[in-house]
Protein backbone atom coordinates (compact mmCIF):
# COMPACT_ATOMS: atom_id res chain seq x y z
CA UNK A 1 0.00 0.00 0.00
CA UNK A 2 1.57 3.41 -0.86
CA UNK A 3 2.44 5.72 2.18
CA UNK A 4 0.45 8.33 1.56
CA UNK A 5 3.37 10.57 3.48
CA UNK A 6 5.42 9.77 0.42
CA UNK A 7 6.76 13.15 -1.36
CA UNK A 8 5.80 13.50 -4.47
CA UNK A 9 8.46 13.17 -7.42
CA UNK A 10 9.78 16.20 -8.31
CA UNK A 11 9.49 15.34 -12.02
CA UNK A 12 5.63 15.76 -11.01
CA UNK A 13 5.86 18.60 -9.29
CA UNK A 14 7.87 20.60 -11.81
CA UNK A 15 5.35 19.94 -14.62
CA UNK A 16 2.96 22.38 -12.24
CA UNK A 17 5.72 25.00 -13.14
CA UNK A 18 4.21 25.34 -16.41
CA UNK A 19 0.90 26.22 -15.80
CA UNK A 20 1.29 30.46 -15.30
CA UNK A 21 3.13 30.31 -19.16
CA UNK A 22 0.10 27.96 -20.82
CA UNK A 23 -2.40 30.12 -18.86
CA UNK A 24 -0.02 33.17 -20.65
CA UNK A 25 -0.41 31.62 -23.61
CA UNK A 26 -4.18 31.18 -23.52
CA UNK A 27 -5.04 34.49 -23.29
CA UNK A 28 -2.49 35.90 -26.12
CA UNK A 29 -4.50 33.00 -28.47
CA UNK A 30 -7.98 33.42 -27.00
CA UNK A 31 -7.29 37.47 -27.83
CA UNK A 32 -6.24 36.56 -31.57
CA UNK A 33 -9.48 34.53 -31.85
CA UNK A 34 -11.38 37.06 -30.27
CA UNK A 35 -10.43 39.75 -32.92
CA UNK A 36 -12.44 37.83 -35.61
CA UNK A 37 -14.72 36.10 -33.20
CA UNK A 38 -16.46 39.31 -31.67
CA UNK A 39 -19.01 38.02 -29.65
CA UNK A 40 -16.73 36.20 -27.59
CA UNK A 41 -14.84 38.82 -25.80
CA UNK A 42 -16.51 37.92 -22.40
CA UNK A 43 -14.59 34.65 -22.59
CA UNK A 44 -11.36 36.72 -22.85
CA UNK A 45 -12.15 37.97 -19.78
CA UNK A 46 -12.69 34.62 -18.42
CA UNK A 47 -8.75 34.30 -19.65
CA UNK A 48 -7.52 36.91 -17.98
CA UNK A 49 -9.05 36.27 -14.75
CA UNK A 50 -7.91 32.76 -14.77
CA UNK A 51 -3.99 33.26 -14.68
CA UNK A 52 -2.79 31.16 -11.73
CA UNK A 53 1.32 30.34 -10.78
CA UNK A 54 0.85 26.72 -10.38
CA UNK A 55 4.49 27.05 -9.83
CA UNK A 56 4.80 28.86 -6.67
CA UNK A 57 2.28 26.56 -4.86
CA UNK A 58 4.31 23.74 -5.89
CA UNK A 59 7.55 25.54 -4.11
CA UNK A 60 5.30 25.60 -1.22
CA UNK A 61 4.60 21.82 -1.01
CA UNK A 62 8.22 21.19 -1.98
CA UNK A 63 9.10 23.53 1.38
CA UNK A 64 6.76 22.58 3.73
CA UNK A 65 7.62 18.77 2.90
CA UNK A 66 11.12 19.72 3.89
CA UNK A 67 9.99 21.36 6.54
CA UNK A 68 8.33 18.14 7.55
CA UNK A 69 11.70 16.02 7.05
CA UNK A 70 13.62 18.26 9.24
CA UNK A 71 10.81 18.32 11.84
CA UNK A 72 10.99 14.72 11.56
CA UNK A 73 14.41 14.44 11.75
CA UNK A 74 14.90 16.83 14.64
CA UNK A 75 12.37 14.36 16.51
CA UNK A 76 14.05 11.20 16.39
CA UNK A 77 17.35 13.02 17.41
CA UNK A 78 14.93 13.76 20.55
CA UNK A 79 13.76 10.53 21.08
CA UNK A 80 16.80 8.78 20.79
CA UNK A 81 18.41 11.29 23.00
CA UNK A 82 15.86 10.41 25.51
CA UNK A 83 15.95 6.31 25.37
CA UNK A 84 19.38 6.92 25.65
CA UNK A 85 19.02 8.33 28.85
CA UNK A 86 19.30 5.39 32.20
CA UNK A 87 18.23 5.67 35.70
CA UNK A 88 22.21 5.18 36.51
CA UNK A 89 23.56 7.93 34.43
CA UNK A 90 21.30 10.13 36.10
CA UNK A 91 19.30 9.03 38.67
CA UNK A 92 16.71 11.23 40.31
CA UNK A 93 13.56 13.38 39.72
CA UNK A 94 15.41 15.74 37.76
CA UNK A 95 16.13 13.48 34.78
CA UNK A 96 12.37 12.08 34.89
CA UNK A 97 11.31 16.04 34.70
CA UNK A 98 13.82 16.00 31.86
CA UNK A 99 12.43 13.27 30.20
CA UNK A 100 8.98 14.60 30.67
CA UNK A 101 9.57 17.77 29.34
CA UNK A 102 11.45 16.29 26.92
CA UNK A 103 8.67 13.94 25.64
CA UNK A 104 6.37 17.11 25.22
CA UNK A 105 9.05 18.65 23.35
CA UNK A 106 8.68 15.51 20.93
CA UNK A 107 5.35 15.20 20.96
CA UNK A 108 5.04 19.19 19.36
CA UNK A 109 7.53 18.43 17.07
CA UNK A 110 5.11 15.55 15.97
CA UNK A 111 2.42 17.54 15.58
CA UNK A 112 4.24 20.16 13.38
CA UNK A 113 5.67 17.88 11.44
CA UNK A 114 2.01 16.53 10.66
CA UNK A 115 0.98 19.82 9.60
CA UNK A 116 3.58 20.90 7.80
CA UNK A 117 2.73 17.29 5.37
CA UNK A 118 -0.89 17.85 5.33
CA UNK A 119 -0.83 21.36 4.15
CA UNK A 120 2.15 20.54 1.71
CA UNK A 121 -0.77 18.29 0.12
CA UNK A 122 -3.07 20.67 0.78
CA UNK A 123 -1.36 23.15 -1.32
CA UNK A 124 -0.62 20.80 -3.90
CA UNK A 125 -3.72 19.62 -4.55
CA UNK A 126 -4.84 23.10 -4.96
CA UNK A 127 -2.17 23.83 -7.65
CA UNK A 128 -3.03 20.45 -9.55
CA UNK A 129 -6.66 22.05 -9.79
CA UNK A 130 -5.76 24.91 -10.79
CA UNK A 131 -3.48 23.57 -13.27
CA UNK A 132 -6.26 21.19 -14.70
CA UNK A 133 -8.70 24.08 -14.58
CA UNK A 134 -5.74 26.03 -16.89
CA UNK A 135 -5.33 22.74 -19.20
CA UNK A 136 -9.65 23.23 -19.35
CA UNK A 137 -9.02 26.87 -20.66
CA UNK A 138 -7.14 25.94 -23.34
CA UNK A 139 -9.68 23.62 -24.89
CA UNK A 140 -11.60 26.41 -24.49
CA UNK A 141 -9.51 28.43 -26.39
CA UNK A 142 -9.24 25.86 -29.06
CA UNK A 143 -12.78 25.48 -29.77
CA UNK A 144 -12.37 29.43 -29.95
CA UNK A 145 -9.70 29.36 -32.73
CA UNK A 146 -11.85 26.82 -34.44
CA UNK A 147 -14.59 29.52 -34.49
CA UNK A 148 -12.08 31.95 -36.14
CA UNK A 149 -11.95 29.70 -38.37
CA UNK A 150 -15.47 29.30 -39.39
CA UNK A 151 -15.68 33.00 -39.65
CA UNK A 152 -12.89 33.37 -42.20
CA UNK A 153 -13.90 30.46 -44.04
CA UNK A 154 -17.43 31.88 -44.57
CA UNK A 155 -16.59 35.45 -44.81
CA UNK A 156 -15.26 34.33 -48.28
CA UNK A 157 -16.43 37.01 -50.58
CA UNK A 158 -16.66 39.62 -47.38
CA UNK A 159 -20.40 41.13 -46.73
CA UNK A 160 -23.32 39.28 -46.58
CA UNK A 161 -20.87 36.12 -45.67
CA UNK A 162 -19.37 37.89 -42.47
CA UNK A 163 -22.57 38.90 -41.35
CA UNK A 164 -24.28 34.84 -41.51
CA UNK A 165 -20.71 33.53 -39.94
CA UNK A 166 -20.89 35.87 -37.01
CA UNK A 167 -24.60 35.12 -35.86
CA UNK A 168 -23.56 31.52 -36.08
CA UNK A 169 -20.50 31.70 -34.06
CA UNK A 170 -22.22 33.93 -31.90
CA UNK A 171 -24.56 31.66 -30.91
CA UNK A 172 -21.92 28.98 -30.20
CA UNK A 173 -20.02 31.17 -28.31
CA UNK A 174 -22.89 32.40 -25.82
CA UNK A 175 -23.13 28.73 -25.29
CA UNK A 176 -19.68 28.12 -24.73
CA UNK A 177 -19.51 31.04 -22.08
CA UNK A 178 -21.99 29.50 -20.26
CA UNK A 179 -20.27 26.47 -19.64
CA UNK A 180 -16.77 27.90 -18.74
CA UNK A 181 -18.88 29.90 -16.16
CA UNK A 182 -20.54 26.31 -14.98
CA UNK A 183 -16.89 24.82 -14.88
CA UNK A 184 -15.87 28.43 -13.20
CA UNK A 185 -19.08 27.56 -10.48
CA UNK A 186 -17.21 24.36 -9.77
CA UNK A 187 -13.15 25.32 -9.43
CA UNK A 188 -14.75 27.80 -6.73
CA UNK A 189 -16.68 25.35 -4.67
CA UNK A 190 -13.62 23.33 -4.69
CA UNK A 191 -10.92 25.91 -3.95
CA UNK A 192 -13.69 27.19 -1.52
CA UNK A 193 -13.51 23.42 0.12
CA UNK A 194 -9.58 23.00 0.32
CA UNK A 195 -9.22 26.75 1.67
CA UNK A 196 -12.12 26.10 4.15
CA UNK A 197 -9.65 22.83 5.47
CA UNK A 198 -6.35 24.57 5.67
CA UNK A 199 -8.35 27.09 8.00
CA UNK A 200 -10.28 24.85 9.80
CA UNK A 201 -6.49 22.65 10.46
CA UNK A 202 -4.85 25.67 11.42
CA UNK A 203 -7.37 26.80 13.86
CA UNK A 204 -7.58 23.57 15.76
CA UNK A 205 -3.49 24.02 15.33
CA UNK A 206 -4.14 27.05 17.50
CA UNK A 207 -6.87 26.33 19.43
CA UNK A 208 -5.17 23.27 21.07
CA UNK A 209 -1.95 25.13 22.13
CA UNK A 210 -3.87 28.11 23.63
CA UNK A 211 -6.16 25.88 26.07
CA UNK A 212 -3.18 24.38 26.72
CA UNK A 213 -1.39 27.39 27.93
CA UNK A 214 0.63 28.39 24.56
CA UNK A 215 -0.33 31.68 22.93
CA UNK A 216 2.34 31.70 20.91
CA UNK A 217 0.03 30.59 17.76
CA UNK A 218 -2.00 33.61 18.62
CA UNK A 219 0.85 35.68 18.32
CA UNK A 220 2.22 34.54 15.46
CA UNK A 221 -0.89 34.54 13.62
CA UNK A 222 -1.58 38.77 14.95
CA UNK A 223 1.83 39.62 14.04
CA UNK A 224 2.11 38.13 10.51
CA UNK A 225 -1.73 40.04 10.04
CA UNK A 226 0.17 42.93 11.46
CA UNK A 227 3.31 42.47 8.94
CA UNK A 228 1.58 41.64 5.88
CA UNK A 229 -0.70 44.76 5.87
CA UNK A 230 0.29 46.19 2.46
CA UNK A 231 -0.18 42.55 0.88
CA UNK A 232 -3.24 42.53 2.28
CA UNK A 233 -4.56 46.60 1.11
CA UNK A 234 -3.22 45.87 -2.17
CA UNK A 235 -3.99 42.40 -2.49
CA UNK A 236 -7.95 43.74 -2.42
CA UNK A 237 -6.80 46.35 -5.09
CA UNK A 238 -5.53 44.30 -6.97
CA UNK A 239 -8.77 42.22 -6.66
CA UNK A 240 -10.99 44.92 -7.43
CA UNK A 241 -8.61 46.37 -10.58
CA UNK A 242 -8.92 42.84 -12.12
CA UNK A 243 -12.40 42.47 -11.70
CA UNK A 244 -13.00 46.06 -13.44
CA UNK A 245 -10.29 45.06 -16.15
CA UNK A 246 -12.34 42.22 -16.77
CA UNK A 247 -15.61 43.92 -16.89
CA UNK A 248 -14.68 46.47 -19.34
CA UNK A 249 -13.62 43.24 -21.46
CA UNK A 250 -16.67 42.44 -21.31
CA UNK A 251 -17.88 45.90 -22.59
CA UNK A 252 -18.96 47.10 -19.35
CA UNK A 253 -17.50 50.15 -17.30
CA UNK A 254 -19.43 50.81 -14.48
CA UNK A 255 -17.08 53.75 -13.72
CA UNK A 256 -17.44 55.97 -16.81
CA UNK A 257 -20.50 58.48 -17.73
CA UNK A 258 -22.32 57.24 -20.47
CA UNK A 259 -20.64 53.20 -19.98
CA UNK A 260 -22.89 50.33 -21.93
CA UNK A 261 -24.14 50.20 -17.94
CA UNK A 262 -26.12 53.62 -18.03
CA UNK A 263 -30.06 54.22 -17.71
CA UNK A 264 -31.30 52.90 -21.38
CA UNK A 265 -28.82 50.35 -22.11
CA UNK A 266 -28.90 47.58 -23.47
CA UNK A 267 -26.51 46.08 -20.78
CA UNK A 268 -28.35 48.34 -17.69
CA UNK A 269 -29.03 46.68 -14.79
CA UNK A 270 -31.95 44.06 -15.00
CA UNK A 271 -31.64 43.22 -18.79
CA UNK A 272 -30.73 39.53 -19.30
CA UNK A 273 -27.24 40.77 -21.16
CA UNK A 274 -26.05 43.02 -17.54
CA UNK A 275 -24.21 39.94 -16.58
CA UNK A 276 -21.80 40.33 -19.56
CA UNK A 277 -22.65 37.37 -21.43
CA UNK A 278 -21.76 37.30 -25.06
CA UNK A 279 -23.99 39.53 -26.68
CA UNK A 280 -25.99 38.11 -29.36
CA UNK A 281 -25.21 39.24 -33.06
CA UNK A 282 -28.06 39.72 -35.36
CA UNK A 283 -27.31 43.07 -37.03
CA UNK A 284 -24.57 45.30 -38.61
CA UNK A 285 -24.33 47.50 -35.24
CA UNK A 286 -24.22 44.44 -33.10
CA UNK A 287 -20.92 44.19 -34.73
CA UNK A 288 -19.27 46.66 -33.63
CA UNK A 289 -16.13 45.80 -31.54
CA UNK A 290 -16.00 49.12 -28.77
CA UNK A 291 -12.59 50.50 -28.09
CA UNK A 292 -13.40 49.35 -24.16
CA UNK A 293 -12.93 45.86 -24.84
CA UNK A 294 -9.99 46.13 -26.59
CA UNK A 295 -8.13 48.62 -24.59
CA UNK A 296 -8.88 46.56 -21.42
CA UNK A 297 -7.26 43.68 -23.44
CA UNK A 298 -4.51 46.08 -24.39
CA UNK A 299 -4.24 46.56 -20.22
CA UNK A 300 -4.78 42.78 -19.40
CA UNK A 301 -1.61 42.11 -21.98
CA UNK A 302 0.44 44.65 -20.05
CA UNK A 303 -0.57 42.93 -16.35
CA UNK A 304 0.04 39.58 -17.52
CA UNK A 305 4.03 40.39 -19.46
CA UNK A 306 4.70 42.64 -16.41
CA UNK A 307 3.64 40.14 -13.91
CA UNK A 308 1.71 42.42 -11.38
CA UNK A 309 -1.02 45.21 -12.33
CA UNK A 310 -0.65 48.75 -11.74
CA UNK A 311 -2.10 48.79 -8.10
CA UNK A 312 0.89 46.28 -7.47
CA UNK A 313 3.91 48.95 -7.91
CA UNK A 314 2.77 50.95 -5.12
CA UNK A 315 3.14 47.67 -2.79
CA UNK A 316 6.56 48.37 -0.94
CA UNK A 317 9.66 46.22 -0.94
CA UNK A 318 10.14 43.12 1.10
CA UNK A 319 12.97 42.26 3.13
CA UNK A 320 14.64 38.99 3.20
CA UNK A 321 12.21 37.70 6.18
CA UNK A 322 8.97 38.71 4.06
CA UNK A 323 8.26 41.98 6.39
CA UNK A 324 7.56 45.42 4.37
CA UNK A 325 9.56 48.42 4.41
CA UNK A 326 8.08 51.04 6.42
CA UNK A 327 6.66 48.37 9.25
CA UNK A 328 9.51 48.26 10.88
CA UNK A 329 7.83 49.60 13.71
CA UNK A 330 5.15 46.69 14.21
CA UNK A 331 7.11 43.88 14.73
CA UNK A 332 6.98 41.92 17.40
CA UNK A 333 10.68 42.19 18.84
CA UNK A 334 12.36 39.06 20.35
Amino acid sequence: MPDPWARVPDAAVSGLEYGKYLAHANLAAGTAACTVVWAGWPIVSKLYVHQYDTGALAKGYRDLVDAAGDLGEGRSVVEELVGGLSAEQWPGQSRRDFEEWMRGYAADLKDEEFLSRSLGILILVSAAVLFAFVVYTSVVVMRLAWMALQVLRMSVGGGVGFLTAQVTVGAAARTLYAQVEMMEKKLAATLHGLAGTITSMLAVRVGKDSLTGDRQGLADLRQATMSQGPALIWGVANHVERNLTAAAMRGRSPLAKGSPLAKGSPLAKGSPLAKGSPRPVSSVGDLAVSKLPIAAAAKGAFDVISGRMPTGFFVPERYDNGAYEGYEGIERRV
